[in-house]
């Protein structure tokens, strides 16, 4: 399916793409800073080419802390294509929750990341092809349940596979340290989520809270994941019990 003629501007989308043959691009730390400041760069233009591997590990931390980034380091082109509500890494794949700008916006944006992230992979890693497997997945979510539902999803259970893979076979064997881990995780938007950080990436607060619902309110969203998290650690005690 042509994805431009799924978008509609102003819309929510889930776009998860996954690493060929479930190669784990994001197991190293800088990788996944690259990741950062790729991401926050193809939204409204590209890196500059005299950057070094070092600046981009700094910028990627002042993105995520919210820092002004110079001109000097990321060429402006145009107004952002996307709104970033939820991001996440997961090891071999990325998650992405967005609004569109335009009509085209996401397929433009998802391009121009993918291109650049993996020309920097290929580059460091000695390596040449393709880095993603075939065409992202979209979801579109037109209703709050739908937007909640997936918001959580990226940022919470996504990023959960990191902390403990198989859980959600397993149930979470501690729901605190799962709760520690999801604070502590700088490659999802889940700090964000909770006042612990304000990262560049995400969209502004006003867009935030017109979409998300269920984060609208940090004391409300920080019980609703730790409700959450202890709901899954059930299984374990019921398995003991048995």
């Amino acid at each position: 399916m042509p994805y431009r003629n799924i978008f509609e501007k102003d819309i929510p989308a889930h776009i998860i793409s996954r690493s060929i043959e479930e190669r784990k691009i994001f197991s190293d730390e800088e990788d996944c800073f690259r990741f950062i400041f790729q991401a926050y760069a193809a939204n409204i233009g590209s890196p500059a080419r005299t950057l070094w591997r070092q600046d981009v590990i700094k910028l990627a931390k002042a993105i995520l802390e919210g820092e002004r980034i110079s001109s000097r380091f990321i060429l402006k082109e145009h107004d952002p294509l996307v709104n970033f509500l939820d991001f996440s890494l997961v090891v071999t794949h990325y998650h992405f929750y967005l609004t569109p700008n335009s009509e085209n916006s996401i397929p433009a944006f998802i391009r121009n990341f993918n291109n650049g992230f993996a020309q920097f992979f290929n580059q460091k890693h000695n390596r040449k092809g393709v880095l993603f497997n075939g065409p992202y997945r979209a979801i579109i979510t037109k209703t709050q349940l739908q937007a909640d539902t997936v918001s959580r999803y990226v940022s919470v259970i996504n990023t959960l596979d990191v902390f403990q893979p198989k859980w959600r076979e397993q149930g979470l064997k501690n729901p605190k340290e799962a709760f520690e881990f999801l604070k502590s995780y700088q490659f999802s938007s889940f700090p964000d989520k909770i006042g612990e950080r304000k990262s560049k990436i995400l969209a502004s607060a006003e867009i935030l809270e017109k979409y998300l619902t269920i984060g609208a309110d940090i004391k409300t969203y920080q019980e609703f994941v730790k409700n959450f998290l202890n709901e899954r650690s059930d299984l374990i005690r019921e398995f003991f019990l048995e």
